[in-house]
């Protein structure tokens, strides 16, 4: 056997144990943060009148909020995919290319641009993120969802949605917006 097998086995061997140990640290993740909410809301039969949208684009990830790398891994939250943004009265449906999302406009506390979120960078606000409180297992958890639409020139009219949400109680939640943070 001459050098150029042994040097692909090797490289195949490192590139596998690269993939393994990058599923085993995103496993540890999403076990670590069990603590974050119990389960998310369901979306109601009838979730009220469209206000917004549908709009087409990227669900790009959530974080704990003020924090825009604390990427959360448990699903559905973990994994960006396709999604539509629909606003109805009673909260907001986010459609995942697998699942869906329901932040009720009860746990919303306002909707922002911001450049970063869940390790993405995009120039000029290009992330319409979503700030709204879970159920954890002692107290509240602030969460940020953010999306990348396909149609930017709606992010004015989204942001002037606002929440019935109280300020969280939960003291470990930091409260400084993902522009301070970076």
């Amino acid at each position: 056997m001459n050098q150029d097998f042994w040097t692909a086995l090797v490289m195949i061997v490192l590139l596998l144990l690269l993939i393994g140990l990058m599923t085993l640290g995103w496993r540890n993740r999403s076990r670590s943060q069990a603590g974050l909410f119990d389960s998310l809301p369901q979306p109601p039969a009838d979730p009220g009148a469209v206000v917004l949208g549908p709009l087409t684009g990227v669900y790009v990830g959530s974080t704990v909020a003020g924090d825009w790398q604390a990427r959360i891994a448990r699903p559905p939250l973990g994994h960006r995919s396709a999604a539509t943004l629909t606003a109805h009265t009673d909260g907001l449906l986010l459609e995942l290319a697998t699942d869906v999302v329901w932040i009720p406009r009860a746990d919303l506390i306002g909707v922002r641009r911001t450049s970063a979120l869940a390790n993405k960078t995009v120039p000029g606000g290009g992330i319409l993120a979503a700030r709204w409180q879970v159920t954890a297992p002692v107290g509240r958890t602030v969460i940020d969802s953010g999306f990348r639409a396909d149609d930017k020139d709606s992010y004015p009219r989204w942001e002037a949605l606002r929440g019935d949400a109280a300020p969280s109680d939960r003291t470990d939640t930091p409260t400084s917006t993902t522009e301070e943070k970076q």
